[in-house]
């Protein structure tokens, strides 16, 4: 079973979701995707197996879908604008009211190095947009951004419910970015009877930052519970939380970049803090 990292939640849902109608988890379910190279410099996005890298991140999400923004072949940086779009995904005999994609994206550089900031978009579209997308006309997405860290698979959810009735394709563009190194896509889930999408209302600020002996918070709402994480994404310790300001002791921790995660139920807030 593929071990899945702990993420970044940038949205948190309510409830759980219903009947799976496509999954795509691994090189093979990806290996079915059409790569669109839209910036004509012969990279385009791969179905990658990692099992066995040296890359932490990339040894724990196994298969995935794989673009670059640097080339170490040739050392040379790259300008990516890499279109990858699913196969159709029957929706015309779905009765639910909602239905939902999620997926999962990150870099296996690490946040120190400051070579994670890939952006991307994610569409879903119909046939008649295909035309468009492989000319790099795009419509507007359902999510653009840049990474928030390195070595961390970020989750997001969004609302697809509008292409109920007709088949759907998903397509991710790795674009706008330059000499990083690379993103990767994994976990695609298109579901039925979505959970309701909650925006994230928890805000969190720490300091000092670099800390040397305990790390303050401030919490604009109650959180339940706060969670040092390491930069291979790995928990190192978890703990109750019952204000909206207190302490966390960090004197144990080696010197280096750690996560911070504060959870709610009203969201989730993750950053980083630097120990000295």
């Amino acid at each position: 079973m593929k071990k899945i990292l702990l993420s970044i939640a940038v949205l948190a849902t309510a409830g759980a979701l219903n009947a799976q109608i496509y999954s795509c988890t691994d090189s093979v379910d990806f290996a079915a995707w059409t790569s669109y190279d839209n910036d004509g410099d012969g990279f385009g996005w791969s179905a990658i197996d990692f099992t066995g890298s040296t890359s932490a991140l990339q040894n724990s999400v196994g298969g995935a879908a794989v673009s670059y923004s640097y080339d170490n072949a040739s050392a040379s940086p790259l300008a990516p604008d890499n279109v990858f779009i699913s196969p159709a995904v029957d929706l015309s005999g779905i009765t639910a009211s909602a239905v939902s994609l999620s997926w999962e994206a990150g870099s296996s550089e690490t946040t120190a190095s400051g070579w994670f900031e890939e952006t991307y978009a994610v569409y879903a579209v119909t046939a008649a947009d295909l035309p468009g997308i492989m000319a790099g006309n795009l419509p507007t997405p359902l999510y653009s951004g840049t990474l928030a860290a390195g070595e961390v698979m970020e989750n997001r959810i969004s609302d697809i419910s509008t292409f109920i009735g007709q088949s759907v394709y998903i397509a991710v563009r790795h674009y706008n970015c330059t000499d990083e190194f690379n993103l990767i896509f994994d976990n695609v889930q298109v579901s039925e009877g979505a959970a309701a999408l909650v925006e994230n209302k928890l805000d969190a600020s720490v300091f000092p930052n670099p800390a040397l002996d305990v790390l303050n918070y401030s919490l604009n709402i109650n959180a339940e519970t706060i969670a040092i994480i390491g930069l291979d994404g790995k928990l190192i310790s978890s703990e109750e939380v019952s204000a909206t300001s207190g302490t966390i002791e960090v004197s144990h921790l080696p010197a280096g970049t750690y996560f911070y995660e504060f959870t709610s139920a009203e969201g989730t807030i993750r950053d980083t803090f630097i120990k000295y």
